[in-house]
């Protein structure tokens, strides 16, 4: 019995002798280095380099989660970035060491702003201000604000946040054209979101909507911006379709008569003044009876009161947003379209057509919507030289502002 404990302790005193002397010797390791920023994205194809002594004694790419393994001998080594564009493109610990216990490691890394800035105005004075992309940016901060610009590139709901250095206070601005001096976001716990809509985006490389980042110092000497893509945006109106407005005659071109002449309607006159009669034979209206002085529509000529429609279209376009009566969005509905169509057929000289019911509609449905002979609305568009609201105007027969008739 004595020999046999002899045995056994024997052979347990080798199995540690030999385990100590395989720890001692070493042995290899498998090494993981995670690139990524401080919202949680991963970098890849950024080189990790793997150092000893400054020698360097393997290399990894990593991959589309941002790691990089290696297995190494272990030890302690120094780890390095290799970026495949300017280094100074990016901010990071450059103090970094895995060892054989700490084989696990996470690089935080962000981009530094570059470029040329741009000059805008603000309230307090001019500013140099660089424009920065989604993800996390490291800035150097100096005394008062700090403004960046975002232009997004996709649709969706944002979120703005100063993940590193906390002491920067974070706020949204407005607009490049007028940096405003109040911010103008609910920031809770140093971050704010923005709804981007689909509308906001331009059809080019860059957005047609810019957004100005404003950062307090405060005790900060930098800070690290996140802007994060959380989800798709909040409803808007301007993303729903359009009910595309279709012509319902078809156009020919039209030219004014030898000897013409054009009246003008006064639009401050009863309402029973001008009595227009659609003829089902032309497809037009006339005043007083079917065959009564033609009722023309200013198309592509600029009237007394308010541009023509080819020139509203030049600058945006004509259309109309239907609510109910709870004020819910029902449609909205594009005339631009339609309008288009008829310009082409109009007189070349007075840029006229005759007035159908195509035309009609679109005139007071836009007219009703945008408040043109309103005189309560913003868009009431009766003034004198002075922009004094001409008070005299009938609203009922406003309508006619942009047609003129064939006198006989």
């Amino acid at each position: 019995m004595m020999t046999m404990r002899r045995i056994t302790a024997v052979a347990l005193a080798v199995i540690c002798l030999a385990t100590l002397l395989v720890a001692c010797s070493g042995g290899d390791k498998e090494y993981t280095v995670t690139v990524k920023d401080y919202l949680g994205n991963p970098y890849t194809g950024i080189v990790v380099e793997f150092k000893q002594d400054g020698n360097k004694v393997a290399m990894q790419s990593c991959n589309e989660e941002g790691i990089a393994k290696k297995t190494l001998a272990s030890g302690k080594y120094d780890i390095e970035l290799k970026f495949s564009d300017d280094e100074a493109s990016y901010h990071y610990d450059k103090d970094i060491v895995a060892t054989s216990r700490d084989n696990n490691i996470d690089v935080i890394l962000s981009r530094v702003v570059s470029g040329e800035p741009k000059s805008y105005f603000a309230v307090d004075g001019d500013y140099d201000i660089y424009t920065v992309a989604a993800g996390c940016t490291y800035l150097e901060l100096s005394e008062g604000k700090n403004y960046v610009i975002f232009v997004p590139t996709e649709a969706g709901t944002y979120e703005f946040s100063v993940v590193d250095g906390a002491d920067a206070a974070i706020g949204y601005y407005g607009a490049p054209h007028y940096i405003q001096e109040i911010n103008n976001a609910e920031v809770v716990d140093n971050k704010f979101t923005i709804s981007v809509t689909q509308g906001m985006i331009g059809t080019t490389e860059g957005g047609t909507s810019s957004y100005v980042i404003g950062l307090d110092k405060g005790d900060a000497d930098n800070c690290v911006l996140g802007i994060e893509r959380i989800g798709d945006p909040a409803w808007s109106i301007e993303d729903e379709p359009w009910d595309v407005y279709t012509e319902t005659v078809e156009l020919n071109q039209y030219t004014l008569p030898e000897g013409y002449s054009l009246g003008e309607f006064d639009l401050t006159e009863s309402s029973d003044k001008y009595n227009l009669v659609f003829n089902d034979n032309d497809g037009f209206y006339h005043l007083d009876s079917t065959d009564g002085p033609l009722v023309l529509v200013r198309l592509a000529e600029d009237t007394d009161y308010i541009a023509c429609f080819a020139t509203m279209l030049d600058r945006s376009g004509v259309t109309k947003y239907y609510f109910d009566e709870n004020d819910e969005f029902v449609k909205k509905e594009s005339y631009s379209e339609c309008l288009l169509k008829y310009i082409e057929y109009v007189d070349e000289d007075e840029g006229v057509y005759p007035l159908t019911e195509d035309l009609k509609y679109i005139i007071q449905s836009r007219g009703e919507y945008v408040g043109w002979w309103d005189i309560d609305s913003n868009g009431y568009i009766f003034k004198d030289l002075n922009g004094n609201k001409i008070k005299d105007i009938n609203p009922d027969i406003a309508w006619l502002m942009m047609c003129c008739y064939i006198e006989k």
